[in-house]
């Protein structure tokens, strides 16, 4: 059974819900591009004010020391990091894409009585975005925190680095009354024990791409009052 990761650890302590999830991590991702590629994600984790204070008293604990700050930073994104950032990438085939393990551009920073972690990771090798998808998914397996794209999607999700090929959008799962059940019933010593519970609870970016053959043709079978084409699309 795979162990709860030590960055949740930390939210967890400082909750005192009794039902699944026992903790909450508002996201803000921005898709990253370059050169008709998809070349990875920029991240921003917003903590709850619960899990946020337990941070912000290890912060005032460094008294102002930068590199016992740094070093409290490094520990949580090397642990973000450990769980290959807690996102899973799909390609259009299903192949699973790997990350890279250096994250860039990371840090935290406080807002009020909340903490924000924010870090660019990127993928192991750019994919062609031309006539592929891609599905991201954000979550603890184990539900013990809930990762969610607060509506409305457009501000929590920044497609604005895709081509005009492309475009994105957010899906939110459909989950049943009888797992939402299972999920408030289970307490802090309860876990899910094939740790699926979070997946099932996940929300997807999903990336949809078409050739440009496609698009021109679709643009043009708009903009007609007639089209003869064998293409799906007109």
């Amino acid at each position: 059974m795979k162990k709860i990761s030590l960055f949740f650890i930390t939210l967890i302590c400082a909750q005192t819900l009794f039902a699944h999830p026992h903790a909450f991590i508002d996201m803000k991702t921005k898709v990253l591009v370059e050169k008709q590629q998809l070349v990875g994600f920029s991240m921003q984790w917003i903590l709850d004010e619960p899990s946020s204070a337990a941070v912000l008293y290890d912060v005032k604990q460094a008294k102002g020391d930068k590199k016992a700050l740094q070093k409290l930073i490094d520990e949580v994104i090397g642990n973000v990091v450990n769980e290959h950032y807690f996102s899973y990438l799909f390609d259009k085939q299903g192949n699973k894409v790997k990350y890279s393990a250096k994250p860039q551009n990371y840090g935290m920073k406080s807002s009020g009585a909340q903490v924000l972690y924010y870090f660019d990771f990127m993928l192991s090798k750019p994919q062609l975005l031309q006539d592929n998808e891609f599905t991201l998914s954000t979550y603890d397996p184990t539900y013990y925190v809930s990762m969610y794209y607060d509506q409305p999607f457009h501000s929590a999700v920044d497609f604005s680095q895709l081509p005009e090929n492309c475009h994105g959008e957010v899906l939110e799962p459909d989950v049943n009354e009888k797992l939402k059940a299972y999920a408030s019933s289970l307490d802090q010593s309860q876990r899910n024990e094939d740790d699926t519970l979070g997946a099932q609870f996940a929300q997807k970016v999903r990336l949809i791409c078409r050739t440009f053959f496609v698009l021109f043709y679709f643009l043009l079978c708009t903009l007609s009052h007639f089209c003869i084409c064998s293409i799906s699309a007109c």
